[in-house]
């Protein structure tokens, strides 16, 4: 059996998303699954149209599945319908508003509440927040919601709007995320605390804190567990990150399209949800596991041929 993954970011260019790739591999390759992969590149304006041509390419190759990764759940619906018109079970990463076989979708709002409180036990009331929020997608728009209601609610002042361009990092790379920073801390002259969306974003960030020579002037906490990420917060430059346990959303979504394709259940718009995953601090840091000590990291397969 065939599976196709179309993934979002060329290979390296966010570790995050190359970890998910090779836990859903992994887990693929645990049920006798062969999975390939067709990468598009989101930062891109054209992506709708290459997410659609890659299916096609799906459906050319007479695949049994594809997996894609949601970013507007409104696309690529018609691509998707022609896909399982002709008998290929489809499964997302978060959940469409047309029909799938099944999706994975994370608590991501909750993630956001929870590095927000974390970041609020560290600084007093009212203490002033900046967030660095992300690309126009649905798990990092649930993110950033659930980060400044969680700032809110939890007593702190959130000084900017994560949402307007000027302090978003719609690249969701390292490098947009340094540039996001950048804009951030020209804003606000003095922070208590900052939230970069995710760890690339954090990477970036104090590589922009460094330039502007305000290093452990602010707080940090960002999402996702990547082994930088977590060697920031052992150095004491960050307060913590969102162990979102990555490789292991990749492996529920295999799950899913291995209770389909070899156990032989007739999925219909199935939900699951992704790990809650746990908080990365210096006091825990001992434990943790770094991505590629979790699976194997077996070459990606990338083509049809």
């Amino acid at each position: 059996m065939l599976v196709l993954y179309i993934n979002v970011l060329p290979y390296g260019a966010h570790p995050g998303i190359d970890a998910l790739a090779h836990g859903l591999d992994h887990r693929l390759r645990q049920a006798g699954i062969e999975l390939r992969t067709l990468t598009i590149d989101v930062r891109q304006p054209d992506w709708v149209e290459k997410q659609t041509q890659a299916i096609q390419c799906g459906i050319e190759a007479r695949v049994d599945g594809i997996v894609v990764y949601v970013l507007d759940p409104t696309q690529p619906a018609q691509a998707v319908a022609a896909a399982r018109n002709h008998g290929i079970s489809v499964f997302t990463l978060e959940r469409p508003r047309y029909a799938v076989n099944a999706s994975l979708v994370y608590p991501n709002f909750n993630h956001g509440v929870y590095m927000a409180e974390h970041l609020a036990s560290l600084l007093p009331a009212q203490a002033e927040v900046a967030v660095i929020g992300g690309p126009e997608v649905i798990d990092d728009i649930e993110l950033v919601l659930g980060i400044a209601h969680g700032v809110q609610r939890s007593g702190l002042k959130l000084v900017n709007d994560p949402f307007v361009d000027r302090h978003r990092n719609r690249e969701d790379v390292q490098a947009g995320g340094r540039e996001a920073a950048r804009r951030v801390l020209a804003d606000f002259a003095h922070l208590a605390g900052l939230i970069p969306f995710n760890d690339e974003t954090l990477l970036g960030t104090l590589e922009a804190i460094d330039e502007a020579g305000r290093a452990g002037e602010m707080k940090l906490v960002s999402r996702n567990g990547s082994p930088k990420a977590v060697e920031a917060v052992v150095a004491g430059r960050s307060h913590g990150t969102w162990d979102i346990e990555i490789t292991q959303i990749g492996a529920a979504v295999g799950e899913l399209v291995t209770r389909v394709l070899v156990g032989g259940e007739r999925l219909q718009g199935e939900l699951a949800i992704a790990p809650l995953g746990r908080l990365i601090t210096a006091e825990n840091a001992h434990t943790y596991q770094p991505w590629s000590a979790r699976v194997p990291y077996v070459p990606l397969r990338e083509g049809l041929d």
